[in-house]
């Protein structure tokens, strides 16, 4: 299967995230986005998969009174720019290469 690629031979994805942080006291969510410009959609999950220790900031209050217990994201989409210049969702395919990129950069591979 085949991405489409930019002038430059590039393929971009973009990670949609819901993200959480659970204080004692408040929760907040907000929605993330990572985009990845690589040679191929695989590479993209790749270096995406290797984030899996995310930058949680986004979603932390400095200012919060109480105790933040624990941050949290979960995939919501992947996308990748189209030769319109516009984001399409990825088949499912991608979803499932990714899963098993995050799985052995975490060190869970079978």
């Amino acid at each position: 299967m085949e991405l489409p690629k930019d002038e430059n031979g590039k393929v971009t994805l973009q990670f949609e995230w819901e993200s959480e942080s659970f204080y004692e006291d408040e929760n907040l969510e907000c929605d993330l986005e990572d985009q990845y410009e690589e040679d191929t959609w695989e590479e993209c999950c790749d270096v995406a998969a290797d984030c899996y220790d995310w930058d949680d900031e986004d979603v932390i209050n400095f200012e919060a009174e109480s105790e933040l217990h624990e941050t949290s994201r979960s995939l919501t989409r992947i996308v990748y720019l189209d030769l319109n210049q516009e984001w399409t969702d990825c088949p499912k395919e991608v979803y499932a290469y990714y899963e098993k990129a995050e799985a052995k950069a975490q060190g869970f591979d079978e």
